[in-house]
């Protein structure tokens, strides 16, 4: 019998060249390796017996990523079949990365409590900056074994509620969540069989938690954990052991029955997870620099959310720190952003974000509907065709934004319906109403126009009376979450025409709420409301830009899909009709607009 493994794996970190190396040492009967481009496969010849070993090998140290694409094992045609040679290794070119762990060093440090494992897959040596000595000196902790000094740091958090430890992350401070005495960065889950019982999860979420490379996952705490230990924020950074010294003290922690602790230095590789579908929000050290030979006609270079990006005719690279590799080159800033530069070329940032998933998934030719929706940024509904070139669908409008009094008064002055709506939820609504009319947002915090609607929505539905409009945002993201059903109440997106183009109305969406609020719908159906009536809306939006331009597929960028029921909602409104482009390797704001945004001179 002559089987085939085969991976599609698209990261140049070389984790599965090294994968592939260990399988080939460990395999019991010889094996080829096959490696070209993101394609890599294993192949051997054996005896049922010895095949089912090799899988069993296989399946045990190819851990799950946010990179690997596919997985399959396949039986060779008899076309194909030739004497099987054995290859020794795969050649590396470099490791420019470590993954946290791979499965056979979690397996050991779980077992022994020993965090300074060698490993060849996940990059892990004897010359690191850790040592025991380095750990017993920053912690004045004595133990003849792993096990010991784990195990008492374990007792001496148990009992302080505090520990700082030097780990592979930085220098990291645990606390007990009844003993926060610093503002917390995020949770260190350290049993993952009982997140469930402390946070809204599903599964996806969780199979996401426990790739290889150990991303954070913004979730809400249920309401059993918030009343135990007052937490007041909306959501936290969820997050695995993301290291070996980090892992070990977990699973100290969970034998003393200690599930979950506040702990800083939190990755900063975040993704979301619906639908089997995993974006990256935010890149994190697995993910940069990215590279790829796409040739520009011109040097260029752009700076964009704390990312940079430069691209010559040799190709082009983000990361987050990167300098020109050449003079002169092309400055590319984005059309709100202020510039010291009377020469750079202004660009709109969704289309950046849409070309930089063009370059990715090989879209060069395609007609698209680009939906580009940001927590920071001005979000942006357009299609693109090559002969036509970008055509805005949908802009959103910030009027009426500013402050919840603004809107009131704006929705009272529309006409004698929106007077009299006014008029009736002052009456019905006293608190409410006098909320909105006092209460000022800070200034200083920097939202997109999606993001101050539904700040402004969870004051007016009545879940949020504070003077910060992201944690306004945050808190009706956080109540829609509770939300069981499958659909909410039809809340107005809708476009009208201005001056400055179609833009979205705010006022008719916040109007529609004070409605259904005076109907007597609930908050968390309220809430969903704004979630569910923006994916279709999406979808609505995808269907004119077909009739305009006939487009072969929409791309949904933007970390406003953080929110895993807008993204849920939306794949389920678009996938029906039309297929769906999303970044695989460039994060799904930030850093692709900045990618993207040196590419739009090739078009």
């Amino acid at each position: 019998m002559h089987i085939a493994f085969r991976f599609g794996y698209i990261h140049s970190n070389e984790l599965f060249t090294r994968l592939l190396n260990r399988i080939s040492a460990l395999s019991g009967i010889p094996v080829r390796l096959y490696q070209e481009g993101i394609h890599y496969s294993v192949e051997a010849q054996g005896t049922q017996a010895e095949l089912e070993a090799l899988a069993d090998l296989i399946s045990g140290l190819v851990p799950n990523s946010l990179f690997l694409q596919n997985y399959k094992i396949e039986e060779v045609s008899s076309e194909a079949k030739d004497d099987l040679q054995a290859t020794p290794s795969l050649g590396l070119k470099q490791i420019a990365f470590q993954t946290p762990y791979c499965p056979e060093c979690q397996e050991e440090v779980t077992q022994t409590l020993n965090p300074f494992v060698t490993c060849s897959v996940c990059g892990f040596s004897e010359n690191t900056s850790l040592s025991m000595e380095t750990l017993i000196a920053a912690t004045g902790v004595q133990a003849d074994t792993h096990q010991a000094f784990f195990i008492q740091l374990a007792t001496q958090l148990s009992e302080q509620g505090e520990l700082t430890l030097p780990t592979y992350n930085g220098v990291r401070h645990f606390s007990l969540l009844n003993e926060n005495v610093r503002k917390p960065e995020g949770i260190l889950c350290c049993n993952p069989s009982t997140i469930s019982d402390h946070f809204l999860i599903t599964q996806g979420e969780l199979d996401a938690l426990m790739m290889v490379e150990k991303p954070t996952l913004r979730l809400k705490a249920k309401l059993m954990l918030r009343a135990t230990y007052a937490m007041a924020e909306p959501f936290y950074p969820v997050f695995l052991p993301d290291d070996t010294v980090t892992l070990a003290l977990s699973v100290a922690l969970k034998e003393k029955g200690i599930d979950i602790v506040f702990c800083n230095h939190v990755s900063t590789l975040r993704v979301v997870s619906a639908l089997d579908e995993n974006l990256i929000v935010t890149p994190g050290r697995d993910s940069l620099p990215y590279k790829v030979p796409f040739a520009l006609k011109h040097a260029s270079f752009c700076r964009y959310g704390n990312f940079m990006a430069y691209g010559d005719m040799k190709g082009i690279e983000v990361e987050k720190q990167l300098e020109p590799k050449s003079m002169p080159f092309i400055a590319y800033v984005a059309h709100h952003e202020a510039s010291a530069s009377t020469k750079a070329i202004r660009f709109e940032p969704a289309h950046g974000a849409l070309r930089s998933v063009v370059i990715e998934q090989g879209l060069l030719g395609h007609s698209l509907c680009g939906i580009y929706l940001s927590r920071e940024h001005p979000s942006h509904i357009f299609s693109f065709s090559q002969k036509i070139g970008y055509t805005p669908m949908a802009d959103f409008n910030t009027a009426f934004l500013s402050q919840p009094k603004e809107m009131l008064e704006a929705i009272a002055t529309m006409d004698d319906g929106g007077k009299r709506l006014v008029a009736n939820f002052k009456n019905i609504f006293p608190k409410i109403y006098e909320t909105i009319e006092n209460l000022r947002f800070k200034s200083g915090t920097q939202m997109s126009d999606i993001a101050k609607l539904w700040s402004m929505a969870s004051v007016f539905i009545g879940i949020y009376d504070g003077d910060d409009a992201q944690k306004a945002c945050e808190m009706l993201e956080a109540t829609a979450i509770e939300f069981g059903g499958k659909s909410g109440p039809r809340i107005d997106y809708k476009i009208i025409s201005t001056q400055e183009g179609y833009q979205l109305d705010f006022r008719l969406a916040i109007r529609s709420a004070m409605s259904f609020k005076l109907a007597g719908l609930d908050d968390y159906l309220l809430s969903f409301g704004f979630i569910d009536s923006l994916a279709d809306f999406i979808a609505q939006q995808a269907e004119d830009s077909d009739a305009n331009v006939g487009i072969n597929g929409v791309v949904i960028t933007g970390n406003l899909f953080e929110n895993r029921q807008l993204l849920m909602r939306t794949y389920n409104a678009l996938s029906v009709n039309y297929p769906i482009y999303k970044n695989e390797r460039l994060s799904i704001d930030n850093a692709n607009v900045a990618f993207g945004a040196i590419s739009l001179g090739n078009e």
